[in-house]
């Protein structure tokens, strides 16, 4: 709210019957007053609506509302409320019953003289007859200029009519000029919209979802749950997350409702249906079981099965109109070498990546797919057919004989995408330095940690984020006196593998868990405690998180490196979590590392993967990573400038 008024809610007026009732204007502050401001700025506000209602009254010829709300809210004397002194003044009494102000002076007046009644006076009585018929006029008079005054937000207003100067031009900083564009954005970005405006912060954005609550019938708009509770706190089937079912749409697989004329029922490769298979009655039905099963071993291969039925059942009903099990191979030909390579028209396939499966924006697709992507949907959909062929869903497997898409790249290219040895010395030197400094924070032990983790150990994306404190085991190394950390990994396929922790990564970590929410060691540390943490909540990063974790690990590299080598900087600023894993393959083999040690490492299934880096048992394996990482470090402190 602006002290310099340019409309009157009701709010406004909220705040001042308040003032006029002789509630503290600390109260008032808390219930009404701008968030982060002090009360003088409430009770400037309180100065300015009554000049404003009686410059409005003297407009409308009420001389009376003129009048009576210019008056100063005042109590009666406390010497004509009784006629004893062994009962407590009303401010004690206020601190008594009513620490939080909730009452206004009237009615504080009424309680206090119903626990201490005052001796029978005639004069007192009129004079509380006198106070109390005032208050109602003034009462009057507010409601006579609310009716006349108060105005309704309407989406089109410009906000600066709305909110205080100082929000209005962070908003408007943001490009927000009405309410329409502050509505949209909240709908759009959700309920950390607030990011998108400079200088706002949660409760500066909790204050205006409060306001847009209040008036949300006069600006037509009701604000999802999702905009005003964050996404984590929303259990699994809420209403807001599950998107209404539609017909013949571009839609995901759940809320996807076929007519019955395409949804594979008649279909002109479906084959007799077995009494034991009655439920598979239509490619949506067949479509699910498919990912159900062959997708249980892992969440992400279920995610990549169900993304490629998902999109050709839609590619099947809205483009060819035709159910999936009446497709041919040349409808899957023009499907693979067509529309995958081109979904049009692109405002009804491809949209923003990050929108989620309930939101009316999700598309099937963000980008055109790349002959690899092509090659990969190929195979699957295949396979699928394959199943559904041996489910007797299927006659034949449209897919079957269907020409390789051709690729002008290997399909794994780690080319160009690995740190050599002195960008690695020099990113390493860009994250540790600060900790020779004093002041060293918790996000610079937990960045080195971070970027020291993905390069001994070479685990993927997911995995570092997963990653906790109760998958660490020591043991003793045959043939060995010393203790041999190791931290188990569940990898791709659900398959398990022991991946070392060379000593000095350990006492990185210790040095972390001492900097966390709640520090502790790794004796003490719960299971559960992540490797990589929340600086605040101590809790796991997202990939995504993580992702943007090393992405800025990076970034701070190459601008450090730009001046003087701006082709390296350019290198660094296109590295990515993944660059770490290529990294620590590529090393680990130049320190002379076993090609099948470093392959068990990295969880590869198949060596022919590992071999692609390049340009046993246990002790051999982590004597290899002890080795390249101590050698790693050293060349990293010998070529730091003293």
């Amino acid at each position: 709210m602006n002290a310099s008024i340019r409309r009157l809610t009701r709010q406004h007026f909220a705040l001042y019957r308040g003032w006029l009732e002789g509630a503290p204007i600390e109260g008032l502050h808390a219930a009404y007053g701008e968030p982060g401001s002090d009360v003088r700025v409430t009770r400037r506000l309180v100065a300015t609506l009554r000049d404003a209602l009686a410059v409005a009254a003297r407009r409308a010829r009420d001389v009376e509302a003129a009048h009576l709300l210019r008056l100063k809210p005042g109590s009666i004397p406390l010497a004509e409320l009784h006629g004893r002194d062994d009962v407590p003044t009303l401010e004690a009494y206020r601190a008594q019953v009513d620490p939080d102000a909730v009452y206004g002076e009237a009615e504080l007046i009424a309680l206090y003289r119903g626990d201490f009644p005052p001796p029978p006076s005639p004069a007192l009585d009129r004079k509380i007859a006198r106070n109390a018929r005032l208050r109602a006029r003034q009462a009057a008079a507010l409601e006579r200029m609310e009716r006349a005054l108060v105005q309704d937000p309407a989406p089109e207003h410009p906000l600066d009519g709305w909110f205080e100067p100082a929000v209005a031009a962070r908003l408007a900083a943001a490009g927000l000029t009405t309410l329409t564009d502050l509505l949209a954005l909240i709908q759009r970005r959700r309920q950390r919209w607030y990011t998108a405006v400079p200088r706002l912060g949660p409760k500066g954005a909790q204050r205006i979802i409060d306001w847009l609550d209040l008036h949300a019938r006069s600006l037509h708009c009701i604000l999802s749950p999702l905009a005003t509770t964050p996404r984590r706190q929303l259990a699994v089937g809420h209403p807001v997350l599950t998107r209404p079912a539609v017909s013949a749409d571009v839609a995901p697989l759940e809320s996807l409702r076929v007519p019955p004329e395409l949804d594979g029922s008649q279909g002109l490769n479906r084959a007799p249906v077995p009494a034991h298979q009655a439920e598979l009655a239509t490619d949506l039905d067949a479509v699910n079981a498919w990912i159900a099963i062959r997708g249980e071993r892992s969440a992400h291969t279920a995610r990549a099965y169900r993304r490629e039925a998902e999109r050709l059942l839609l590619w099947a009903i809205i483009v060819r109109r035709k159910p999936l099990s009446s497709l041919n191979t040349l409808d899957c030909r023009e499907y693979i070498n067509g529309f995958l390579a081109d979904p049009q028209p692109a405002g009804r396939w491809i949209g923003n990546g990050k929108a989620e499966r309930f939101d009316p924006a999700w598309r099937p697709f963000a980008k055109k797919l790349p002959p690899a992507s092509r090659e990969t949907a190929r195979k699957i959909l295949s396979a699928m057919c394959s199943w559904l062929v041996e489910e007797h869903y299927l006659r034949v497997n449209p897919f079957h004989g269907l020409q390789k898409v051709d690729s002008a790249k290997p399909l794994v290219d780690v080319t160009g995408r690995t740190l050599t040895h002195a960008q690695w010395r020099f990113v390493l030197q860009t994250v540790s330095r600060p900790l020779n400094l004093p002041g060293a924070s918790a996000a610079d032990q937990r960045d080195c940690f971070a970027l020291l983790l993905a390069y001994a150990t070479g685990l993927r994306r997911t995995e570092l984020a997963t990653a906790t404190t109760g998958a660490l085991s020591r043991k003793a190394l045959d043939a060995a006196l010393e203790d041999a950390w190791t931290l188990r990994v569940m990898g791709k396929g659900k398959r398990e593998r022991q991946v070392p922790m060379p000593h000095r990564l350990m006492e990185a970590l210790a040095a972390s868990l001492q900097l966390r929410p709640t520090p502790c060691t790794l004796e003490t540390a719960p299971g559960g405690t992540p490797l990589i943490a929340h600086l605040k909540t101590g809790k796991p990063l997202s990939p995504d998180a993580l992702a943007r974790l090393y992405k800025a690990i990076f970034k701070r590299a190459a601008d450090a490196l730009a001046p003087t080598y701006p082709g390296a900087a350019a290198d660094l600023k296109r590295a990515s979590t993944h660059w770490l894993r290529h990294t620590h393959a590529n090393h680990a083999l130049d320190a002379g590392g076993d090609l099948r040690d470093v392959q068990t490492g990295l969880g590869h299934a198949s060596l022919g993967t590992t071999t692609l880096y390049t340009k046993g048992d246990a002790v051999r394996q982590y004597r290899a990573v002890e080795r390249f990482f101590e050698a790693a470090l050293n060349d990293a402190a010998a070529a730091s400038p003293t």
